[in-house]
């Protein structure tokens, strides 16, 4: 079983859990998740932006015209 650094028994995440419904309350615990979510996602979408599909370089066809007057 994985651990978590010093938490190691449910028992203790149950104590974590109940000490933050007291602090934040429970109507709060939903708006902070979400928050966390959202800086999460664009985390990653700042640190490894060629990866999404929408982001993607795209290809610009160009045509060069010569000047017959310009000296070589």
């Amino acid at each position: 079983m994985y651990t978590f650094g010093f938490i190691t028994s449910p028992l203790q995440w149950l104590l974590i859990l109940a000490i933050v419904l007291v602090i934040f309350g429970a109507k709060r615990l939903p708006e902070i998740g979400r928050g966390l979510g959202q800086s999460i996602r664009e985390f990653k979408e700042e640190v490894s932006p060629e990866k999404t599909p929408g982001d993607k370089a795209k290809q610009v066809e160009a045509t060069v015209i010569n000047d017959d007057n310009q000296k070589s």
